[in-house]
């Protein structure tokens, strides 16, 4: 694809995440949803072959579906409160419920997940990181916008039940984009039921799964890593296998490496709430979901095959994905030093 066009469609996807942000308008909020989605189906069908097809299409026609029930819901909000803005939402049950079930299904989690681990492994690692990170922007700041007018327990239901079937699903699979789709619906989970108790814990919280997952994504992105089987491709890479690794066991939230605060900052605002229930839950979920990281990492660093030459392959240092890898890991590996500013908000 021309370079310019590709300019042209990552502006349009960061226009669009922006409207969303910065707009307190229901029409503007839809708009900007709408651009990122139609400015991102070039970019994941860049490969065209016939999972990336099927992929596309999925994706398309999920947020297609997604964005006409969020039309819906403001079209009825504007009937009865004769207002666009999401500050004068109704309390009528169906708007809330709808808008609700819009975002749900646009971030992923239970019980409107099923598209997401279909999508991700019909596509390139690249395109995945964009789903799986990017495209999750909008729709929690949306979430978090509307976190005052919204019936929270909707979901808080469907995030504990992300938790749940997120470390659920992903124990049986072989394709590693699936295990990292069902591992964000997991993380997803953890980070809508903390955004409705303390919004600015989330958004940290999110920040450092974009940061794990991101590495994951490269790593396995430049070695090529679609199976488990493929796994043992990266032994040749010692200094890849440490960080893919590290960057796994960090994501599964094994202390001291920096994603364990993903665990515990939500569990130290549960108990201050008094939500012993939904700590049982999501530590059930988070033993569940650590199983098949650990699984990786074994695949990963602890079945070698010998090797007969002293040779070592060293990664290309110009390699625009080694680079990132290299910035990011210091997070993955020394975030938990950074637990001290969380106390201000606990």
């Amino acid at each position: 694809m021309n370079r310019l066009i590709i300019s042209f469609l990552l502006i349009s996807l960061l226009l669009g995440t922006s409207l969303v942000i910065m707009s307190n308008h229901w029409f503007p909020i839809w708009l900007g949803l709408e651009l990122s989605t139609l400015a991102l189906i070039p970019l994941i069908n860049v490969n065209i072959n016939t999972r990336s097809n099927e992929a596309t299409i999925k994706y398309f026609l999920v947020q297609a579906f997604s964005a006409a029930l969020l039309l819906n819901s403001a079209t009825i909000n504007l009937w009865l409160s004769n207002s666009w803005d999401l500050s004068n939402i109704s309390n009528t049950p169906i708007c809330y419920i709808i808008s609700s079930f819009a975002i749900i299904i646009k971030l992923g989690l239970a019980p409107c997940h099923f598209w997401f681990p279909d999508v991700l492994s019909g596509l390139s690692f690249k395109s995945g990181i964009i789903i799986a990170c990017w495209q999750k922007i909008a729709p929690l700041f949306l979430l978090l916008s509307l976190a005052n007018f919204i019936n929270n327990e909707i979901i808080l239901l469907c995030a504990t039940a992300s938790v749940l079937i997120g470390g659920w699903g992903g124990l049986n699979q072989t394709s590693i984009r699936k295990i990292l789709a069902y591992s964000s619906i997991s993380h997803l989970g953890w980070i809508s039921a903390t955004l409705f108790f303390l919004p600015e814990a989330s958004l940290a919280l999110f920040i450092f799964y974009l940061i794990n997952n991101l590495m994951i994504f490269l790593l396995c992105d430049n070695n090529k890593l679609f199976f488990l089987s493929n796994l043992n491709k990266i032994n040749i890479f010692p200094m890849n296998t440490i960080l893919l690794s590290i960057a796994l066991l960090s994501l599964g939230g094994l202390p001291p490496l920096g994603g364990f605060l993903n665990k515990l900052i939500p569990l130290l605002i549960f108990s201050n709430n008094s939500n012993i229930s939904i700590i049982i839950i999501f530590i059930i979920g988070s033993l569940i979901s650590l199983y098949f990281y650990l699984r990786l990492v074994f695949n990963t660093s602890l079945t070698l095959f010998p090797q007969h030459s002293i040779n070592i392959i060293y990664p290309n240092i110009n390699n625009n994905n080694n680079i990132i890898i290299s910035i990011l890991s210091p997070f993955s590996i020394w975030g938990l030093l950074l637990i001290p500013m969380f106390f201000v908000y606990i």
